[in-house]
């Protein structure tokens, strides 16, 4: 995560996974980001059959200063996340 006078920007390699397999949920002041995937290969012959079921799973949450999530950025491409999120305007007291 990188945090700047901005934006927050988070990146995440999630290779394997497809874009539908992931959800994002970001908040004022959090962002959870959820992904699953369930692979099953059979191989039936004659007189052979096999299967193989395997299951995949990400879980990122995390809070962040007061954002504005109506604006954020999201890019996924080849495995890799992108989310680009602006910080909140705050008002500064006189």
């Amino acid at each position: 995560m990188k945090n700047n006078s901005k934006e927050i920007v988070l990146d995440f390699k999630l290779p394997g996974f497809k874009r539908e397999d992931i959800h994002i949920n970001i908040g004022k002041r959090s962002v959870v980001i959820k992904a699953k995937k369930k692979e099953r290969n059979r191989v039936q012959k004659r007189d052979f059959f096999h299967e193989e079921r395997a299951s995949r799973a990400f879980n990122y949450t995390t809070t962040l200063p007061e954002v504005n999530p109506e604006k954020a950025r999201i890019d996924f491409n080849k495995g890799r996340l992108h989310i680009e999120i602006p910080k909140a305007m705050t008002k500064k007291s006189k």
